[in-house]
């Protein structure tokens, strides 16, 4: 490969290497989870915490929990007023169990993501 191929091959690749870098900043992912991924918690939680790392849109960012037995359980999912990268929701008294967090949000700048992950209680 002559010097001028090779220039266009690693300036192709800044360039892909650039855009990726551009898409990924896009999106919001979570960092942590309260209760955490496949964790095994021995109370029952107040709410469940995803901590994003950017901004959520409240208006377009849900979280909703559900028990084994697919009935959605958790209140009404909200990004708290001090921390936009936080979405909450309050929980009931929670029998032992498997419980289901399905989470969707959309980023300050448009795009989405979403997932979910299960927690278990036990006495």
């Amino acid at each position: 490969m002559g010097l001028k191929s090779k220039s266009v091959v690693t300036s192709a690749m800044t360039g892909l290497a650039l855009a990726w870098t551009t898409v990924a900043a896009g999106h919001a992912f979570p960092q942590r989870e309260a209760p955490g991924v496949g964790s095994v918690v021995h109370e029952s939680p107040k709410e469940v915490r995803i901590w994003f790392d950017a901004k959520v849109e409240p208006a377009f960012s849900t979280l909703v929990v559900k028990d084994s037995s697919g009935n959605k359980i958790s209140g009404k999912s909200k990004v708290d007023p001090e921390s936009s990268q936080l979405l909450e929701a309050n929980l009931p008294a929670l029998a032992p169990g498997d419980y289901h967090v399905y989470w969707k949000v959309v980023a300050w700048d448009g795009h989405n993501s979403e997932g979910d992950y299960i927690f278990t209680v036990k006495p």
